[in-house]
C-alpha cells in the first residue's frame, strides 16, 4: 500500500473523481494538496464531504504534504492538486510517485488549449516537461477507461 495514483485537476474533488477514479484504484485515503483549501476551513469541509464516507480525505498544504503522505503510507493513497508544480516539488523532496494523471487544467486568460480539458501557459508546460527527469509516468486521461496519452511526448511534438 502506498500512493496508487495522483491527479492534477483544478476542481480537486468532484463527482467524476469520486465515482470513477477512487473506485478504479481502490482508494481509502485522498490527500488534497492545496494551500488555499488547507487554510480555509469551509473549503476543507466541502472537499471532505465530496468523498464517500468510507474514504478518508485529508486537506494539507504543500509544506506539510510529505509528512502527511509518510504518516499514511500504509493506506491506498490518491493525491490530488490543482497544478503539476506541486508534484514536481514532492518529487524533488524524494516522494515516490508512480504515475501522474493530468486531468483538468482549465481555460483562463493566457492559456493555450492542448486537449479537451487541458489548457496550458508556459509555466505549467515547463513544469510538466520537468517531470520527465524523474522516474514517473505522466499521462492525460479524463476518466480511467480512456486511453492514456503520454503528455510529455505530445508536448514535445507540438513544440516542434
Amino acid at each position: 500500500m502506498a500512493i496508487v495514483m495522483v491527479r492534477v485537476d483544478e476542481r480537486l474533488i468532484h463527482g467524476q473523481m469520486a465515482l470513477a477514479w477512487l473506485r478504479q484504484y481502490n482508494v481509502d485515503t485522498v490527500i488534497v494538496i492545496d494551500d488555499e483549501s488547507a487554510n480555509d476551513m469551509m473549503k476543507t469541509m466541502l472537499l471532505q464531504m465530496a468523498v464517500s464516507g468510507t474514504i478518508k480525505c485529508i486537506v494539507t498544504t504543500l509544506a506539510n504534504a510529505k509528512g502527511v503522505i509518510e504518516a499514511n503510507k500504509n493506506k491506498n493513497l490518491f493525491l490530488c492538486t490543482k497544478l503539476p508544480a506541486v508534484f514536481l516539488e514532492l518529487l524533488k523532496q524524494g516522494v515516490a510517485i508512480p504515475q501522474i494523471n493530468i486531468g483538468g487544467i482549465y481555460s483562463t486568460p493566457g492559456r493555450t488549449p492542448y486537449y479537451k480539458t487541458i489548457f496550458l501557459d508556459d509555466a505549467i508546460k515547463r513544469d510538466i516537461l520537468a517531470l520527465e527527469q524523474y522516474p514517473v509516468k505522466v499521462e492525460y486521461r479524463v476518466v480511467p477507461g480512456d486511453t492514456e496519452i503520454d503528455i510529455i511526448s505530445e508536448l514535445k511534438k507540438k513544440a516542434k
